[in-house]
């Protein structure tokens, strides 16, 4: 016998992000009639700060394409221990250089799209924070002022705290909050998430971590490496296609307007976006993973550092390999940007749009062992017409039951599962549905059912 599960994560109620998928279909179908891919889910709101390195410019390149998936409460200059105002500094005004290259493809995106922010509500977003050192957060600047700002506000929302350089800016602000509002720290521990990029300087571990114990923070501090300067040494061949010389000039840099033109490849290929990890972690493409930093997504995923300590997480290895995570999931999201790129130049009609993934079963199941489990994405369609492919797959390393599977069918919209007889009660097993669409670049989105074991 199959029951829902009861089971809730106990991180659900700071990453869940819900979006109504019974309606989600009709929405695309409606939006599709208008010419415009539907966004219809409540955005994550992301704050990032930037030491301006050229991988952070590459980054903010594709940030601004994919800048209808969030809400975007800020973009912060700030410093690093590599860069800071008077050493290898980058100045406050490319971040608005790049907003004015996204102005001249605003039409074509929001062609394709609904939710792109304007230029200038972009612009409003561009704060100054703390630059003059590493990891200085003494001074008050524009940038911590905005993060209190919205930490204190009443939008429950969780607040993602991208960190593309040192964290002292957001330190700065958690300061603020502890000296002036103590009473609001569990509230905004709720309410912000804080993934850093590497540890670019002592803010974190000297400052954050001993004053803040419930706020949940991310460290990709090693795994980011797949998207950084040593890409090539990080990930299969199989994968190193999508970010060499012909297949960047075939996608993104050549004849796909001034935004993609921005981009700074080395000797044509990709040169590095150690950064982007931080938020195409938010982007929804259905794998459910700001459910729980260990379910993990395009931007990797994530164990607990230290046992016991269940608010700071580190880079999880799949198959034993650090990059995984990441690389694994390379070439859908590197054909979701190229997309993007296209969106830049084309109409609606002449661009592809990631097909509409729909849940027909429960996402999450109660079975026995020997249990025979159905799991459908029955109904899934596509705004454009193309067809549709379907692989359904064991995300072995999630789930806490580590044997092999039995799926029949799994190349179908509707697969079965057998539950394994060994399987004990408790265990967990996740199954990813990668649906395909046959357009041009090819779009993956997914659907993740999470079989939690009951007893006999």
């Amino acid at each position: 016998m199959i029951s829902l599960s009861k089971n809730k994560s106990k991180y659900m109620h700071i990453y869940a992000i819900r979006r109504t998928a019974c309606c989600l279909a009709a929405v695309a179908a409606l939006a599709a009639a208008q010419g415009r891919y539907p966004n219809t889910r409540v955005k994550p709101r992301v704050i990032a700060s930037t030491d301006g390195e050229v991988d952070d410019r590459c980054s903010m390149v594709r940030f601004l394409m994919y800048s209808n998936e969030f809400q975007v409460e800020g973009l912060i200059h700030s410093s690093s221990r590599f860069h800071w105002l008077g050493q290898t500094w980058s100045g406050v005004e490319w971040i608005n250089g790049q907003i004015d290259q996204y102005a001249r493809v605003y039409d074509h995106l929001r062609q394709n799209a609904d939710g792109y922010p304007t230029p200038e509500e972009l612009k409003k977003r561009v704060y100054v924070g703390n630059i003059t050192n590493v990891g200085e957060m003494e001074k008050d600047t524009p940038g911590a002022d905005r993060i209190v700002q919205v930490l204190l506000d009443d939008d429950p929302t969780p607040v993602y705290l991208e960190t593309w350089s040192g964290t002292n800016t957001f330190a700065k602000a958690l300061s603020i909050i502890q000296k002036e509002h103590p009473s609001e720290m569990d509230r905004v521990s709720k309410k912000a998430v804080l993934y850093i990029i590497l540890d670019q300087d002592e803010t974190f571990r000297k400052y954050i971590e001993p004053n803040w114990p419930k706020l949940q923070v991310l460290g990709s501090f090693r795994q980011f490496g797949v998207m950084a300067y040593g890409w090539v040494n990080s990930m299969p061949p199989a994968m190193r296609v999508f970010f060499e010389r012909p297949w960047l000039e075939g996608n993104i840099t050549v004849n796909r307007g001034p935004l993609a033109g921005a981009y700074e490849p080395f000797n044509g290929a990709f040169r590095s976006e150690g950064d982007s990890p931080s938020y195409i972690h938010q982007i929804e493409v259905g794998l459910r993973s700001l459910e729980n930093p260990s379910y993990g997504g395009w931007g990797g995923r994530f164990v607990e550092e230290k046992p016991g300590v269940t608010n700071v997480w580190k880079d999880a290895e799949d198959d034993g390999d650090l990059y995984k995570p990441i690389w694994r999931w390379a070439e859908a999201f590197q054909n979701d940007w190229a997309a993007r790129a296209d969106w830049c130049v084309k109409s609606y009609r002449e661009a592809n749009h990631a097909p509409i993934v729909n849940l027909a079963v429960p996402k999450d199941i109660d079975a026995a062992p020997g249990a025979s489990v159905k799991v459908s994405v029955a109904g899934s369609s596509d705004p454009d017409g193309d067809k549709l492919t379907y692989a359904w797959w064991q995300y072995r390393e999630p789930g806490t039951y580590k044997g092999e599977e039995s799926l029949r069918d799994a190349d179908k919209p509707t697969s079965y599962l057998q539950v394994p007889a060994d399987a004990k009660a408790g265990d967990t097993i996740h199954l990813i549905a990668e649906v395909t669409d046959s357009g041009k670049p090819p779009l993956t989105r997914y659907a993740r059912v999470i079989v939690t074991v009951r007893p006999k």
